[in-house]
């Protein structure tokens, strides 16, 4: 099975989505948005850690360079399990 869910879903439906990760067997949701801007995924991000403390939220948008996806996107992924394996490979939030 894979992992990773990727998933083209309508703006209106994350928090539907949101809940459903939590009873996934996914390490992680993908949902690609090509027509979002960095603001908004920046807004929805900020948003759905707020609401889903379970999960972290990240995005990535193909203006920033580097090794951004090359589609706008919402990640979403199991905090504890983020959260431990940062603190095994030693990593510091710089923020």
């Amino acid at each position: 099975m894979d992992k990773i869910l990727v998933v083209e879903t309508h703006k209106n439906c994350l928090n539907t989505w949101g809940y459903l990760f939590n009873s996934s067997k996914y390490e992680a949701f993908v949902y690609t948005y090509a027509d979002a801007t960095v603001d908004w995924l920046k807004n929805q991000c900020d948003q759905l850690n707020r609401t889903h403390q379970a999960s972290e939220w990240l995005w990535s948008h193909p203006s920033e360079g580097g090794d951004s996806t090359h589609i706008a996107c919402l990640i979403q992924q199991d905090k504890a399990k983020l959260t431990k394996i940062r603190e095994s490979i030693g990593y510091v939030d710089e923020d």
